[in-house]
């Protein structure tokens, strides 16, 4: 044996540049899974408040049914050519010509503004006495529980036949729209332009307030049935100069009547759900 033999030798740790390289990784990383927790909450808050919509529409098609809500004695007396809103939103848009608000018999089946709500979502107020939160009650403390103006609905029953009077028996498209909350509304002009439609008023806050993607605009076309129509994509062209201009096409322009268009745009639309019903 040779004891001058060369043997391996060991290292007796990482280099100041290894560890530096590695915790410059780690930190990338770290700022990358970072930046993904807000977008992850928010997809979260979308989710839950599209869970809730469609929990409160399927709430709304059920009270409408044990409440008599789809009734003709709800349709204005005398009207051939006019559907029939009712909600708290849907309310402030009646038009002589197309829209009415439901008669006065609707005030006994339904109350004006909480039978409206999502009542899942109660209101507390601060305890007097210990941790422990106060229930709220509407009526001065008498009841029922107070809940928050959140998720809230309201509904259109537009005859199948519009020309005809509307009677027991008849057959109807009864409309849920439900919004994340009560909000403005705003009428909008749309002028046919290349295959889309051009959006008066025109500015983008308004489009993203009233006409953004995926929402739905109420069509209001004269002497014809409302319809509702899903937006497929809005967007603005030179926006924040002279020459700022919004379009808009639909998810199905089926049926559509030629020429500009008279629509109806609301705040905080999440979604609308149809189904045809025999009026009582």
């Amino acid at each position: 044996m040779n004891p001058f033999a060369p043997t391996a030798t060991r290292r007796a740790g990482f280099s100041l540049l290894e560890v530096l390289v590695a915790s410059g990784l780690l930190v990338l990383g770290l700022a990358g899974f970072g930046a993904l927790l807000p977008l992850a909450g928010s997809r979260l808050a979308e989710a839950t408040a599209e869970d809730r919509a469609g929990t409160l529409a399927s709430n709304a098609f059920a009270e409408i049914v044990n409440r008599g809500l789809a009734a003709s004695d709800l349709f204005p007396s005398g009207s051939t050519n006019r559907a029939c809103v009712f909600g708290p939103v849907l309310a402030d848009l009646a038009n002589p010509a197309v829209v009415a608000a439901a008669e006065t018999a609707l005030a006994p089946r339904i109350e004006p503004t909480r039978g409206f709500l999502l009542e899942d979502d109660l209101t507390y107020r601060l305890a007097s006495s210990g941790d422990t939160p106060a229930n709220a009650f509407v009526n001065g403390g008498l009841g029922p529980r107070e809940s928050k103006e959140g998720h809230c609905w309201a509904a259109m029953l537009t005859p199948l036949d519009f020309g005809s009077p509307v009677g027991p028996g008849s057959r109807a498209t009864l409309s849920v729209a439900v919004f994340r909350k009560a909000g403005a509304i705003q009428a909008l002009t749309l002028t046919p332009a290349s295959g889309n439609y051009e959006i008066s008023p025109g500015d983008d806050s308004s489009r993203k307030r009233f006409a953004r993607g995926c929402s739905y605009l109420l069509v209001l076309p004269s002497g014809a049935a409302p319809t509702w129509r899903r937006i497929n994509a809005s967007w603005t062209t030179n926006p924040g100069t002279a020459g700022e201009k919004s379009f808009l096409n639909f998810s199905d322009p089926t049926g559509l009547p030629p020429g500009t268009l008279a629509t109806i745009g609301f705040e905080r639309l999440m979604r609308v759900d149809e189904r045809t019903v025999v009026v009582e």
